[in-house]
């Protein structure tokens, strides 16, 4: 039997982590951002999703203008908050509105 090779499971435990960024969703309000700005936060959750803790206003975020695009979503720092937040019951995404 062919013995298995560190270093492909230590690569797949580095990948692992970004994969997570998959997961988004995107909302496009009038004709969208353009891009030139991005203002982000972060959303946090108690009972693993079921009731959020802060509210982040979006209109708010893009100010007067009527076309931006919003994308929710897990990135690298939800990932790198998700071992102490989960005890807590608590997980979190991030927001980001371009415009």
């Amino acid at each position: 039997m062919k013995p298995r090779c560190p270093i492909r499971g230590a690569s797949l435990a580095l990948v692992l982590p970004f994969l997570a960024g998959c997961v988004s969703h995107r909302h496009v309000v009038g004709l969208g951002g353009s891009d030139t700005n991005v203002v982000a936060a972060r959303q946090y959750y108690v009972m693993f999703g079921l009731f959020a803790v802060n509210d982040v206003d979006t209109q708010r975020m893009a100010g007067d203008l009527t076309s931006y695009s919003i994308e929710t979503g897990y990135g690298l720092v939800d990932v790198v908050l998700a071992p102490f937040l989960l005890p807590l019951t608590l997980t979190s995404r991030t927001v980001k509105v371009r415009t």
